[in-house]
């Protein structure tokens, strides 16, 4: 990941266009969602705004942790008070 400004105008791959701010680039070996290689060239390139970054953690950390919290706690009959 890398931490850009924009100069001039970028288009993010949200579909945005922004200028005169903060971006951010990551480039992938793989696609996040098919963890399949790149056809065209040797990595996959992307862009988010610092928003959409901020989002995408939150979302992803509470997807994680949405198992942990829901799961029930399965006791044994021998651990019953």
């Amino acid at each position: 990941m890398t931490k850009r400004f924009a100069w001039l105008p970028v288009k993010v791959t949200s579909g945005q266009w922004i200028w005169m701010s903060r971006y951010y680039e990551h480039r992938d070996r793989v696609y996040p969602d098919t963890q399949a290689p790149p056809i065209h060239s040797n990595v996959y390139r992307w862009t988010e705004t610092p928003q959409e970054q901020t989002f995408r953690l939150l979302k992803a950390q509470v997807y994680t942790n949405r198992n942990v919290w829901n799961t029930p706690t399965i006791f044994s009959e021998t651990d019953k008070l």
